[in-house]
């Protein structure tokens, strides 16, 4: 943690001591983002266009970057056509097994040449569903090739440029950072005795800036986070909803208040 963020996490909390507002249930915190994801994806390509900045809030399902498309639509119309090909072969398939079975009806045709009409037409309905599942393959690669917010939330790191290559072999590189502001959590430090009166869904106060907010207990740790002395602490999450026009980044310094005994 830098001095700046203690230096401000130190007036925050001397603020509320000299306020009165410091309780001995209270325990020091710094917030979090409550959902963090690097997006990427399974495709590989060249990054062609990049929508979104650091800074950027966004919708869900909004394009936040492009790979090249040109392979893509070419793949994308041999598949279309490879289909459409399929699928007449297969109608008249079918329209000559059921002239087959007429004339069979009809005594005019031989058990063989019938038989023969229905392995015609289950070899075109199998290409057909070979064809189908070919562009369905393709159509799955074009939506890889455009990336899209999965929720809304603001946009923290780009990791790519346009023009640069998007190699995912062994593991997916990520193209962007993305956060959700709507919920926060608040990370504080507590000794086993406290944690040992806690459950997870506990209702708390999350101290901002000299407002209280409701939150509750999201999780409480099980291995020592740091030791003084022989008195370990332990990890203690909680999550909160900022309030009104409240804008907070990660590493903020907050009150976890926990409920009384």
């Amino acid at each position: 943690m830098s001095n700046t963020t203690m230096s401000m996490k130190g007036l925050f909390i001397a603020g509320l001591l000299m306020s009165g507002q410091l309780a001995a249930q209270d325990l020091e915190a710094v917030t979090d983002w409550n959902n963090r994801v690097a997006v990427s994806t399974v495709a590989s390509g060249m990054v062609t266009r990049v929508n979104v900045a650091p800074g950027d809030r966004v919708e869900r399902g909004a394009l936040l970057l492009e790979l090249d498309q040109s392979l893509i639509q070419s793949r994308l119309a041999a598949a279309q056509s490879r289909r459409e090909a399929a699928s007449q072969l297969s109608s008249e398939a079918r329209r000559e097994l059921d002239r087959a079975v007429e004339l069979y009806d009809r005594t005019l045709l031989s058990d063989h040449e019938r038989k023969l009409a229905e392995i015609e037409a289950a070899k075109a309905d199998a290409e057909l569903r070979d064809a189908e599942a070919w562009l369905a393959e393709v159509r799955l690669q074009q939506s890889y090739s455009r990336v899209t917010a999965p929720f809304g939330g603001l946009v923290t790191a780009v990791h790519v440029q346009p023009g640069q290559a998007v190699v995912n072999r062994q593991q997916a590189m990520p193209l962007v950072t993305l956060v959700d502001q709507q919920r926060m959590k608040a990370l504080g430090r507590a000794d086993a005795a406290t944690l040992a009166r806690l459950h997870v869904g506990d209702k708390v106060s999350i101290g901002v800036g000299g407002t209280w907010l409701d939150g509750e207990i999201a999780a409480l740790g099980l291995d020592p986070v740091t030791t003084s002395g022989n008195a370990p602490a332990y990890a203690l999450e909680a999550r909160f909803t900022p309030g009104g026009d409240m804008r907070l980044r990660a590493g903020e310094p907050v009150v976890i208040r926990l409920p009384d005994e």
